[in-house]
């Protein structure tokens, strides 16, 4: 798989948001398709219920007129796709409420244009921005709707993501302690017939030792990796005749069963399978534009500014107490 280049990450991530929304907007339509077929004892039960007419709605055009300025039917159409699946529109109230915020955001335009917000610099920078990035963003959408992956692709995916999955689940137990010594004891009551379980539950600092040790099943990721080593040479029912170390302390293990990993399905991997291709698609189109293109970086410099010299802190000069004045002695006489 090729790796993106950081150029491409914003498109990237742009045409997946487009894709999941899509996804969600589907996923809305057959939820409203799902219907219950009734049983017959229900519909003997009681009448069916009379199925309410759906609302016509005839749309004008315009929709509304703003100081002479006319807001279209186009437009209100396009506003409510953009909210569909966030906010409903299949009501006269809801429609109403659509064109009023249409209205409102035209007097905001109209304001705009009055104070010539339109030839402000930074406005015409933030318009240009937007335009190139619905261009760009339209673009990948485009190419995406018009190369869908494959069931073939995604299989053949599948199988190369299921083939890195294949490895094994352990089944163990183990007892930990804090010491070396403490493990080779635990052993040589097991070589004398001792119960693991029950060397487990009084000894064992681990949290599974009121389950006798039981770690339940696991893969090799899910352990540290001297454990997962350990187990991966032991053979099933027996246990280990050497302490295991790691920086929990110190194990002794005991591995009860081991089985092949179980993959996800394909239908449950499916999605993410489908979206890594179509990023993948979007990676090489843009390799693709980019090796056709005649493109002049200018080096961006950055020179390195020396933090200010903190000034040292001038001595304030003393102040000169003024001198007291001796008592004058008197003269003998």
């Amino acid at each position: 798989m090729n790796k993106p280049n950081k150029l491409t990450l914003p498109l990237l991530a742009l045409s997946s948001g487009l894709l999941l929304s899509c996804v969600a907007l589907a996923a809305d339509d057959k939820k409203a398709e799902a219907v219950p077929a009734a049983t017959p004892a229900a519909v003997k039960a009681a009448p069916a219920a009379p199925v309410a007419p759906q609302a016509a709605f005839t749309i004008p055009d315009p929709v509304a007129v703003v100081n002479g300025k006319a807001i279209s039917k186009a437009a209100f159409e396009q506003y409510a796709q953009q909210l569909r699946g966030k906010a409903k529109v299949d009501s006269p109230e809801a429609s109403k409420s659509l064109v009023d915020q249409l209205v409102m955001e035209e007097l905001l335009v109209q304001q705009a244009h009055k104070q010539k917000l339109e030839d402000d610099p930074q406005i015409k920078q933030q318009l240009e921005m937007i335009q190139r990035s619905l261009l760009a963003s339209t673009v990948v959408r485009r190419m995406l709707s018009e190369n869908a992956p494959s069931e073939e692709a995604i299989k053949k995916e599948y199988e190369t993501a299921v083939a890195a999955m294949k490895g094994k689940e352990y089944k163990a137990s183990h007892i930990l302690v804090d010491s070396e010594d403490k493990a080779k004891e635990v052993i040589a009551e097991l070589k004398k017939g001792g119960k693991f379980a029950e060397l487990a539950k009084a000894k064992s600092s681990d949290s599974s030792a009121a389950n006798g040790g039981d770690l339940g099943w696991f893969t090799p990721s899910m352990m540290v990796p001297p454990f997962a080593q350990a187990v991966a040479k032991m053979e099933k029912g027996k246990y280990s005749e050497e302490p295991v170390q790691t920086p929990f302390g110190w194990h002794v293990i005991l591995l009860e069963d081991v089985r092949d990993a179980k993959p996800p399905t394909l239908d449950e991997l499916r999605p993410q399978i489908a979206q890594m291709l179509q990023s993948r698609m979007v990676n090489d189109y843009l390799e693709k534009l980019r090796a056709g293109a005649k493109i002049e970086i200018n080096e961006i410099k950055v020179s390195a500014t020396e933090p200010a010299k903190a000034e040292p802190a001038k001595a304030e000069p003393a102040k000169a107490e003024p001198a007291k004045a001796e008592p004058a002695k008197a003269e003998k006489k």
